[in-house]
């Protein structure tokens, strides 16, 4: 088999993983299950990944790398809030459009499973540094007044979380474009 073929093969397994893990969870979705999502065998997931932990951190991975060269794309388009702006609308529309990732990003701290706390913990980080790179991008170029980077983007987090997890539970009172759009007028109220 070629390389394009395996990588195909591969998408697809972590595709079906990431759809299934969000939709059933972690726990209710076995190997067996999975394979038959993916039409593939058991024995070609195991080719790729050593056990369904480890489908899970590929999984999580290939969706925030994705993220990260999206975000880091912006940045290089050009500097200031507006940029900034876009970068935090991108990662909210990740997050809102990807379940595993919005699962990753609301996931309970009282979870028993160890390693699937890790790689959620992993994901919020991993999210929380984008949003960082964009934050510190426009305060370096001169363009946010901001003397507490991580406070700031603390609470543009909080915000967003409480928004997703408020959604989650069919609660959703302003719309993600208006919620986006005020933490966006947030952000350029602190215009240099």
């Amino acid at each position: 088999m070629n390389k394009l073929s395996n990588d195909k093969k591969r998408n697809q397994i972590l595709d079906s993983a990431a759809i299934l893990f969000s939709q059933r969870g972690f726990d209710k979705t076995s190997i067996r299950y999975l394979a038959q999502d993916a039409k593939v065998s058991t024995s070609t997931i195991y080719g790729y990944f050593s056990d369904k932990n480890d489908l899970l951190l590929h999984s999580i991975q290939r969706r925030l790398s994705l993220l990260e060269s999206q975000v880091e794309a912006l940045l290089h388009e050009g500097d200031g809030l507006e940029h900034l702006g876009r970068c935090l609308s991108l990662i909210h529309k990740c997050l809102i459009n990807d379940p595993l990732l919005r699962k990753m990003m609301i996931f309970d701290a009282y979870v028993v499973d160890h390693k699937l706390y890790e790689r959620a913990d992993l994901a919020r980080r991993r999210i929380t540094e984008v949003a960082l790179k964009a934050f510190r991008s426009a305060a370096a170029t001169g363009h946010l007044q901001c003397d507490d980077i991580e406070a700031l983007e603390a609470v543009c987090r909080l915000a967003f979380l409480g928004w997703l997890l408020s959604t989650e539970h069919g609660g959703e009172e302003v719309a993600e474009e208006r919620f986006t759009e005020m933490l966006n007028l947030l952000i350029k109220s602190l215009r240099r």
